[in-house]
């Protein structure tokens, strides 16, 4: 996976993906832009959005994108709601992470997926860290089913798609 004579930060990043590292400079301009909650939902979104598409493109979620995406969440909710924010963030990311842990050390779901579901959970607090859990279980198997109808082999399953897709349902329902 890394590109000779690079740092692990650019390889990790660069190849064929490197159209990504713009996406991931614009939350900053997602927040100015969209203005409070909703710049929040966007960087939520736009997050999961590229874990997804790391985990499709490479079955790996790196662990920078990772890190970006709790020090935006807990940067957006400390920037929101001063320190009741930042702990609301922390927690939620301990939820998320402690409710995913289980499953990676069952074999089910690879260390990327708990890490990346613990740092969407920092955009969230511990309810909607619960909330994101449920709906991305239920897209994991809704998508495990269509995975292997259409793929007619059992094979590793990206879950990032199903992580994006709690993601995106836990917006919808109202849960951040």
């Amino acid at each position: 996976m890394y590109a000779s004579g690079r740092s692990g930060v650019w390889a990790e990043l660069g190849g064929p993906l490197w159209g990504l590292l713009p996406a991931l400079a614009s939350l900053p301009w997602l927040v100015w832009w969209g203005g409070g909650l909703a710049g929040v939902r966007g960087c939520f979104l736009l997050s999961a959005c590229l874990m997804a598409s790391f985990d499709l493109a490479t079955r790996r979620i790196p662990n920078l994108l990772c890190l970006v995406t709790a020090l935006a969440g807990v940067g957006l909710s400390a920037g929101l709601a001063g320190w009741q924010g930042l702990g609301t963030a922390l927690l939620g990311g301990l939820v998320a992470f402690g409710l995913m842990l289980p499953f990676h050390l069952l074999g089910v779901v690879g260390a990327g997926d708990v890490k990346g579901l613990g740092a969407l959970g920092c955009f969230l607090g511990a309810w909607g860290a619960v909330q994101l859990f449920l709906y991305t279980v239920l897209a994991g198997g809704l998508l495990a089913v269509a995975w292997l109808l259409a793929r007619r082999q059992r094979d590793n399953l990206p879950y990032g798609l199903a992580m994006a897709g709690g993601a995106l349902a836990t917006v919808v329902t109202g849960g951040l």
